[in-house]
Parts: structure tokens; C-alpha cells; sequence
């Protein structure tokens, strides 16, 4: 009688132990099991939703790390519902191969132990080789295929056919046939740029101003009658002052029986610009 105590004791003692375990086992499930290669990544999920206060996170093993020959643990997941370990694949076999990802124990929040179990899945090589990886042949080169560069030529030709052309059309529009149709202070303007090439005396500055001046009011403009000028050309009226001073410098060194020094070359060019804005306006 004793004994079958005994013996029934036992029993209730180890499926109390089974129970146990296996309620302190959890499940993984793995997203993919087969066609794994080199760099692939693996996700393997453990449920935790039985647990009513999660787990203690500082039980996790270490991320970033190597488990096996295998295996990188790359990173972990955690929520409420779950733990997701992503691994990859961080080396390759010659053959088809069985593995295992590796097992960790865990602690839940109230502290009770967790067996995280191992899951199996099969990696392979990169290549299909026979023999081994000496017998690999390498593929020859894909020979070029030729293109052709009529199109490509032909059009660089036109282009720069285009190119030349435009620049003869702009170069004579400038320096001859747009000449024709400048007005007069812009004309002015134009030849006391050609002339800040080469040495150009004062004497050379104010005559091209000066037959602005004349092309503008038609007539030959002396400096007794600027008053005309301006009321027939009001839009000069702002520059009357300094029109005043240059025909003034003119007379003076043109006509005077002691000739004075001439207009300043830089005053003249400043005067036929700013004739040349209001002649814009005009």
C-alpha cells in the first residue's frame, strides 16, 4: 500500500514538472524556412501574449552580435504580443544545409524563466557546384555590341554648323549691319568701346559725343544754343547740367585762342552712357 503511494506521488510530481516546463516554454514561428542565401535576412517571432506583464527586457541576449557559424543577430523587436529576432545570413555552405537558430532563456516581468526553443531552416550556396568550389567556370565576357555614331556625328556637325553660323550673324549685326539702326548716343557709346581698345585722346572722346549730340537735334549743336537742344529733347533735361559743362570744356579747347586742357576721357564716356539711358527711355 505504502509503495503504490509512493509511486503514485512520483507520477503526480512529474506531470507537475511537465506541466511546468512546458508552460514555461514559449513557441517560434520563422517567416522562412527554405532558399536562404548568403545576406538574407530571417525574422523569427516568439508569442507573448500569455504573459500578462511582458518580460524583463534586460534578459535579452545581445544584438549585434554572432550565434553560430551562421547567424548575426541583427536586432530585436518588442511589443506586448510579441518578440521578433532578426537575424541574417552571414556565411554560406558548399551544400544545402540543415541549421538550427540558437535557444535563450528569458525572464518574464515577474520574474519567472522563459526557454526561447530553436527552429530549424535550410541555407544554401550561392551556386550549384559539383564537385567543389573548384570546379566553378566562369561565363565568357558578353561581347560589346557595336553602335553606331553616324546619327551622334551628324548632329554634332549640324550643331556646331548652327553655332558658327549664329556667331558671323551676331558678329556682323554688332559691328555692322546694327550700326544702321542704332540711335545716336548708343552709337557714341559703341565707339567709345571700340576705341578703349587702342590709345584714344580726348580730342577723338568729345568729337564722338559731340556728333551725338549733332545726329539728336539734326543740327550742328554749339553751346550758345543747348537751350534749344533741351527743350526739343526733354528727356535730356536731367543731364542738362552736365551737357552744359561738357560743351563749355569743348569750346574752351576747341575755339578758345588759348586752348584749355580737353574733356576728361572718362567723363565723356560716363556723359554718353547716361544719354544713351535717357535716349532708351526716350
Amino acid at each position: 500500500m505504502k509503495t503504490r503511494f509512493l509511486t503514485l506521488l512520483v507520477l503526480l510530481s512529474s506531470l507537475f514538472s511537465t506541466n511546468s516546463m512546458a508552460a514555461d516554454t514559449l513557441i517560434a514561428q520563422i517567416d522562412r524556412t527554405w532558399g536562404l542565401l548568403l545576406g538574407d535576412d530571417v525574422t523569427v517571432t516568439i508569442d507573448i501574449s500569455s504573459l500578462e506583464n511582458g518580460i524583463d527586457e534586460s534578459s535579452l541576449p545581445s544584438q549585434e552580435a554572432r550565434y553560430g557559424t551562421w547567424l548575426y543577430l541583427k536586432n530585436i523587436d518588442v511589443s506586448l504580443a510579441q518578440l521578433a529576432f532578426h537575424y541574417q545570413i552571414v556565411n554560406v555552405p558548399l551544400n544545402n544545409t540543415r541549421i538550427d537558430t540558437p535557444t535563450f532563456d528569458i525572464k518574464a516581468a515577474d520574474g519567472k524563466w522563459l526557454a526561447i526553443p530553436t527552429t530549424a531552416l535550410t541555407i544554401g550556396p550561392s551556386l550549384a557546384v559539383t564537385g567543389g568550389p573548384n570546379n566553378i567556370a566562369m561565363k565568357a565576357d558578353i561581347e560589346a555590341t557595336p553602335i553606331s555614331t553616324t546619327k551622334i556625328e551628324n548632329n554634332l556637325t549640324l550643331f556646331i554648323s548652327i553655332t558658327v553660323v549664329t556667331g558671323l550673324i551676331l558678329a556682323l549685326w554688332h559691328f555692322g549691319w546694327k550700326t544702321k539702326n542704332r540711335q545716336p548716343f548708343s552709337q557714341a557709346v559703341h565707339e567709345l568701346s571700340r576705341l578703349s581698345w587702342h590709345s584714344v585722346t580726348p580730342d577723338q572722346a568729345a568729337r564722338v559725343l559731340h556728333t551725338a549730340f549733332n545726329h539728336t537735334a539734326d543740327t550742328i549743336v554749339v553751346y550758345g544754343e543747348l537751350d534749344t537742344l533741351i527743350t526739343n529733347h526733354v528727356w535730356l533735361t536731367p543731364l542738362s547740367e552736365e551737357i552744359q559743362q561738357f560743351y563749355q570744356q569743348s569750346e574752351q579747347h576747341f575755339f578758345a585762342r588759348k586752348s584749355a586742357q580737353g574733356p576728361d576721357i572718362a567723363d565723356v564716356r560716363k556723359l554718353a552712357k547716361a544719354c544713351r539711358a535717357k535716349e532708351m527711355l526716350a
